[in-house]
């Protein structure tokens, strides 16, 4: 059984790497694990320290928030041949990615290059960069379609400048 990973930001662009799993036709894709990670230090940042009811009960609505989201992803995308497995860990993003892919034997990671808003975009860049230079598996990173739209363009551009 071919497994693959999709780590689930719950970004558009994650859900573009969600697509191209499901759709790509060079795949022999039979799993799909929709990986949600909630980073702590998104809680602790939030100036939490010392309300640990707070911090808990924090912590349980994004983990309400992440699986209602996959479930939802896994409704959408559902195809037969194709089954779904979800899972949320707390951890560093990165770190989340690569221990979940090891600990479900997955044979290759797709995910999404940018995350949400612009402060995570950068954020979230750093975290694929760090899953392709550290993962013991294939990663493909999906960009975002307005960004494929605008290198597309400026490639075509510059040819023509040649």
């Amino acid at each position: 059984m071919r497994k693959v990973l999709i780590p689930i930001d719950l970004s558009e662009v994650s859900e573009e790497a969600l697509r191209h799993a499901v759709e790509c036709p060079c795949a022999e894709t039979r799993e799909l694990i929709l990986l949600h990670v909630v980073d702590p230090l998104d809680i602790k940042s939030l100036g939490l320290v010392g309300l640990v009811d707070r911090e808990q009960e924090l912590r349980n609505e994004m983990e309400k928030e992440g699986r209602r989201h996959l479930d939802e992803l896994v409704k959408k995308y559902a195809r037969d041949g194709l089954s779904f497995k979800t899972r949320i860990v707390f951890d560093r993003p990165w770190r989340g990615i690569i221990n979940t892919a090891i600990d479900e034997q997955a044979d290759a990671i797709i995910m999404g290059s940018h995350g949400r808003g612009r402060i995570a975009e950068q954020l979230l860049g750093s975290v694929a960069e760090r899953v392709v230079r550290k993962a013991p598996v294939p990663v493909t990173i999906i960009r975002p379609r307005k960004m494929r739209d605008h290198l597309i363009a400026r490639w075509r551009h510059l040819g023509k400048e040649s």
